[in-house]
């Protein structure tokens, strides 16, 4: 494997990596926003939802921006290998759901600082609920949406 496609696929894992860190952190905090545990809890399902969920407000900024840093570092050979030699000419619905990803990842950064201030604040839950759920449904969309394309042809 010549250099440049080791350091292109050491990257795509760490996104990954970084993305799966999101996914957990901000799934956490959406289950406490939502359906928070009564009690002490017993069981997973309680324990799952029995977080402190102003814990991950850092976490979920962090790991957001770090997640989009690396998938943009990566756009470029995907973008010039994979998306220009494979999946526009033999799979255009990748190529579909894939730009409604990057639209969404880029709205998910421009919700970031409004997200971090409803948690600096004190503030409604409401507001709170909503830009949590905003990010975690952003972030979930694009991990599924990165999945589904990566193994459309083992890219």
């Amino acid at each position: 494997m010549p250099g440049n496609q080791l350091v292109t696929v050491l990257l795509l894992l760490l996104h990954g990596l970084s993305a799966m860190l999101l996914l957990g952190a901000v799934t956490h905090q959406v289950l406490a926003l939502w359906l928070p545990a009564w009690g002490r809890p017993h069981g997973w399902w309680q324990s799952l939802r029995a977080v402190h969920p102003e814990r991950y407000v850092r976490a979920v900024v962090v790991l957001f921006c770090l997640t989009v840093l690396l998938g943009a570092i990566n756009y470029a050979p995907f973008r010039v290998f994979a998306r220009a030699q494979y999946l526009d000419a033999h799979l255009p619905w990748a190529t579909g759901i894939f730009d409604v990803k990057e639209h969404a990842a880029a709205i998910g950064i421009a919700v970031l600082p409004a997200y971090w201030a409803v948690w600096r604040e004190p503030t409604s839950a409401a507001a709170r609920r909503a830009f949590t759920t905003f990010l975690a449904a952003v972030a979930w969309w694009s991990f599924l949406v990165g999945h589904v394309v990566n193994n459309s042809r083992g890219l």
